[in-house]
């Protein structure tokens, strides 16, 4: 039996009570979060045929433990009495500081296999969204994939955040993202072909030409190069909301909130140029940048 979520953070409670907890008229219908994860996860494995029983304790898993959250929209309205918006660029966040084993101490190490599994299962699960509730206009799959709790993972190594070893454990963690979320790709294009319409692969290089200028092996290539399945996979920004769901992690390239309490919390000039380090060696493996620097928000 899974255990029941671990809320650590007041303030994440009372996010989840006020924007996520399903309430009928005056009737509470998620009387925990773990209520809301099951509804989300229902509502979203229900396409997976006789897999469904499968996939709807796997998202759930995943939720419960803070290493994957699905799309707000999601959280707020599948499985409700409310209709869920048509979904455009649906969003799912990984959480890395979930997959930091034997934190704060010298074994300290980051479970990249574990982590690129929940990558994968987060493209599966915005499939499921996407085909449940994307708009019947537009069939392109573009999915906004992301990180939480970057900074809360690399201060559970040992690393600090304004240190070469910070920058080159991110960039590792966001090809563990980019390599995951590829795999999921692969195995849902193998299990479901091509996106509705065929669009992409009527002139489009769906992610072949995101993936032109990375390291590949060979056979992946040619995979990836016939895959039209998804337009996109990844992005940096956009997870604020998930982040303060869980329990307050990290979001985007802000350091763990005790590093914001040391002397790099205290030298702004100095934060700044290590979060532009840290984004530069990310943002080669993430297919969307944000429009405007996080640095200027």
């Amino acid at each position: 039996m899974t255990s029941p979520t671990r809320f650590t953070d007041p303030h994440a409670v009372d996010l989840w009570d006020s924007q996520f907890r399903w309430r009928s008229g005056n009737r509470l219908c998620d009387r925990t979060i773990d209520a809301t994860w099951q509804r989300v996860a229902t509502a979203l494995a229900d396409r997976e045929g006789e897999e469904c029983a499968y996939w709807r304790s796997r998202y759930a898993f995943a939720f419960g433990q803070w290493q994957l959250l699905p799309d707000p929209r999601l959280l707020r309205f599948a499985g409700t009495d409310m209709p869920v918006p048509a979904l455009r660029e649906p969003i799912a966040a990984v959480n890395a500081a979930a997959f930091v084993a034997d934190s704060h101490t010298r074994r300290a190490r980051f479970d990249h296999q574990r982590f690129g599994a929940a990558a994968a299962v987060a493209v599966r699960m915005l499939d499921d969204a996407a085909i449940a509730f994307g708009p019947d206009d537009d069939p392109s799959m573009r999915f906004g994939i992301g990180m939480i709790g970057l900074g809360d993972a690399l201060a559970s190594l040992g690393l600090a955040y304004d240190s070469a070893q910070a920058i080159r454990a991110a960039q590792a963690i966001a090809r563990s993202l980019a390599m995951g979320c590829l795999h999921g790709s692969l195995k849902m294009a193998q299990e479901r072909g091509d996106r509705r319409g065929d669009r992409c692969g009527q002139g489009g290089q769906g992610l072949a030409e995101l993936w032109r200028n990375r390291a590949l092996p060979a056979e992946l290539a040619e995979a990836v190069a016939r895959n039209h399945r998804h337009e996109g996979l990844t992005r940096i920004d956009g997870f604020s909301e998930l982040a303060r769901l869980a329990n307050g992690a990290s979001d985007g390239f802000d350091p763990s909130k005790d590093a914001l309490h040391d002397s790099l919390g205290a030298a702004s000039v100095d934060r700044q140029t290590a979060q532009r380090a840290i984004r530069g060696a990310v943002a080669p493996w993430i297919d969307a940048q944000p429009q405007t620097s996080p640095l200027q928000a």
